[in-house]
């Protein structure tokens, strides 16, 4: 052992020492280098001179643009890897094993976790909000909250005589498609890799179309804005300008589903898409609109909410903010300043619009509330 050392110690000697003499040769030559390099130690001409000044920035801009590269390919390889792990996580997961088993019943119809499994890898691939270990509980209420509206609205479509054929589904399909910058047969392979039944699929798009007629309808029998409305409303912007106001959206979970709030917050502070959150988990009658609150004056919102709002700047995201037996989160997208910000003039024509669609989704709201009471529904969950 005593030998293994002083051989070991010996060779690291002798390594240093040649080392150190391959340094000193090192700087004698750089020195050389240097002098015959400088005009003051050679007769070079100016010409010589400049081509070897432009010898050496044509060298250095090399240097630089082989580095620029270099950190893009990082840039892209690091990009790539992030891609492919936002695929592994969106790949589907089996959450209700392999026997059938009813999860609820609607006015005597059965959804069973077949079609939840179907429903959770449409809401994945639509939504690209994975499956985790923060959103599974959540993702699990929403699909089956929507497979129950689901089969309310279709039913409700039925006994009023609302028809969806599959021309309208196919044009549908187009529609959706097209939004999304794809083909039809490109929306089709990206279903099917998702595991998503295209018949699951248009199910689901019938049973919107049929909601949305069905909404038309009833909104053409009760929605109408009167010129006194308009001129209240006109009335009420322009006292509205003078007071200081926040445009805010908020998710709002109830306290007893709220066991993973926190990792919830901190996605929704990595991931951009906060009104695709709201409307898939909110809790709030604002959820259908992303969470989207719109301008809120000051003193309008209940006090810890305002003193959070207060706190943050434009684009923050709260942590949770328990107010009753409920959890806030919310966003702030811009503050507006009395006096020095500047406000755009809104029209009659805005204004009558702005009261439309407010009341157009009061009668949704209240027609599907209705119709869920009226339902037999029982859940096995």
């Amino acid at each position: 052992m005593l030998r293994l050392i002083i051989v070991s110690a010996a060779v690291l000697f002798s390594f240093n020492a040649l080392a150190e003499q391959a340094d000193i040769e090192a700087l004698d030559a750089a020195a050389r280098s240097a002098q015959g390099s400088s005009v003051m130690f050679n007769n070079q001409n100016p010409q010589e001179a400049m081509a070897r000044r432009e010898e050496e920035i044509r060298r250095r801009q090399a240097y630089e643009e082989h580095m620029r590269r270099e950190e893009e390919a990082r840039r892209e390889e690091q990009m790539r890897q992030m891609e492919e792990e936002r695929r592994k996580a969106l790949r589907p997961v089996n959450l209700f094993g392999n026997g059938l088993k009813i999860f609820a019943e609607v006015n005597g119809e059965i959804i069973t976790s077949r079609d939840m499994q179907d429903r959770v890898n449409a809401f994945v691939a639509t939504t690209q909000i994975p499956v985790n270990a923060q959103t599974k509980d959540m993702i699990i209420g929403k699909v089956l909250q929507s497979a129950v509206d689901e089969k309310i609205k279709l039913q409700e479509a039925e006994k009023n005589g609302v028809k969806i054929t599959e021309a309208d589904l196919d044009k549908g399909m187009e529609n959706f498609a097209k939004a999304n910058n794809v083909s039809v047969a490109k929306l089709k392979a990206m279903l099917a890799q998702a595991e998503v039944k295209e018949s699951v699929f248009r199910s689901q798009m019938k049973a919107e179309m049929a909601w949305t007629r069905l909404v038309q309808r009833k909104s053409a029998q009760e929605v109408n804005i009167s010129q006194s409305e308009i001129n209240s409303a006109m009335e009420a912007v322009a006292k509205d300008i003078k007071i200081q106001k926040f445009m805010v959206s908020e998710i709002v979970i109830p306290q007893k589903q709220a066991k993973h709030i926190s990792d919830l917050v901190e996605n929704l502070r990595h991931d951009p898409r906060f009104e695709l959150y709201a409307m898939q988990f909110s809790q709030s009658p604002s959820a259908p609109n992303g969470g989207r609150l719109g301008w809120v004056n000051k003193g309008q919102l209940a006090e810890p909410l305002e003193k959070a709002l207060l706190k943050m700047k434009e684009g923050n995201i709260s942590a949770p903010i328990l107010l009753g037996t409920d959890y806030y989160i919310l966003r702030l997208e811009k503050v507006y300043r009395p006096g020095i910000d500047k406000v755009p003039e809104v029209t009659e024509a805005e204004v009558k619009a702005m009261l439309e669609n407010k009341k157009t989704d009061e009668v949704a709201t209240k027609y599907l509330r209705d119709l869920r009471n009226r339902a037999i529904i029982n859940r096995k969950d």
